[in-house]
C-alpha cells in the first residue's frame, strides 16, 4: 500500500463487550462500526446491511443454471461482518484481509476457521469456493494493474462467480468529489494521502471478454446510503 489507509484499520479496536453480547444485532452494529461504517442515527441500518448481504447471495447464485451458492469467501473481510451474516443464512465462509486487528475479530465471531491474514493479491487458490466477493475494497488499491491481478486470484478461487460490490463509478468521479468537499470540514486536508481509485465499467468488460465471463452491472442500492449514485456493483459468471 502506497497511501495511509492500512494504518487506519490496523488502529481498528473493538469493544469486547459488544462482541460478546447474546445480541446478534449489537455484535453486527460494532463489526460493521469496526469496518468504518455507522449503523445508528442517521447511518446505514441493520436491515439494510441484512438486505445487501442476501442480495450478494442473491447476485453470486445467478448464474444460468440458477444455482444457490452454499460456500462464499470475502476479500477484504475486515472485521468479517459481511461473513457473519452470510453464516445466519447457512454459507460456508471464508476470507482474508490485511488488517491483523480486524481479521483477530473475525475470528472471533466467525464460524469458519478459513480466516487469514493477507494482501488481496496473496488469496490463496484452494480450498475452491462457489463464489468470491469484495465490497468496497477495491477503491483502496493503489492501481488498476493490481487490481486485475486481485480479480484473477479471485477467479481462480471461485467455481461459479466473482462479485465487486461498491466500486467508485469514474464516470462520476467529478461529481462525487465535489460533494465530499462540499460536505466534509477541510476535507482535502483530511483526506490527503487517502485515495479512492475509481473504475470505468469497460476496465470490468476487458476483464470479462478477456476470460470468456457473462457480466451484469447493478446500481448500488444499499438503503439510506449517500454514496449510492457514486457507486456499482458488477457481478462476473463462469459460462
Amino acid at each position: 500500500m502506497k497511501n495511509d489507509w492500512e494504518k487506519i484499520w490496523q488502529n481498528r479496536k473493538a469493544d469486547g463487550n459488544e462482541l460478546q453480547s447474546n445480541d446478534e444485532n449489537r455484535v453486527l452494529l460494532e463489526l460493521k462500526r469496526l469496518n468504518g461504517f455507522d449503523l445508528v442515527k442517521d447511518g446505514i441500518s441493520e436491515e439494510a446491511y441484512k438486505s445487501l448481504c442476501n442480495d450478494i447471495i442473491d447476485m453470486l447464485s445467478s448464474n444460468d443454471n440458477n444455482n444457490r451458492i452454499t460456500s462464499i469467501y470475502e476479500v477484504g473481510c475486515g472485521s468479517g461482518a459481511n461473513l457473519f451474516l452470510m453464516e445466519k443464512n447457512g454459507l460456508i465462509t471464508g476470507g482474508i484481509d490485511y488488517s491483523e486487528a480486524l481479521i483477530g475479530v473475525a475470528r472471533r465471531v466467525l464460524k469458519s476457521n478459513d480466516i487469514e491474514s493477507g494482501e488481496a493479491i496473496a488469496v490463496p487458490a484452494l480450498p475452491l469456493y462457489d463464489s468470491v466477493f469484495a465490497v468496497d475494497v477495491f477503491s483502496y488499491f493503489e492501481d488498476r494493474v493490481y487490481a486485475v491481478k486481485v480479480m484473477e486470484k479471485m477467479l481462480l478461487k471461485s467455481r461459479y462467480s466473482i462479485g465487486i460490490v461498491s466500486v467508485h463509478d469514474k464516470e462520476k468521479e467529478d461529481e462525487m468529489m465535489e460533494f465530499r468537499r462540499k460536505s466534509i470540514p477541510e476535507y482535502d486536508k483530511r483526506y490527503k494521502n487517502l485515495p479512492k481509485l475509481c473504475y470505468s465499467k469497460d476496465f470490468f468488460r476487458d476483464f470479462a471478454q478477456k476470460y470468456n465471463l457473462n457480466i451484469v452491472f447493478k446500481d448500488s442500492n444499499i438503503g439510506g446510503y449517500w454514496n449510492n449514485k457514486y457507486l456499482f456493483d458488477c457481478y462476473m459468471y463462469k459460462e
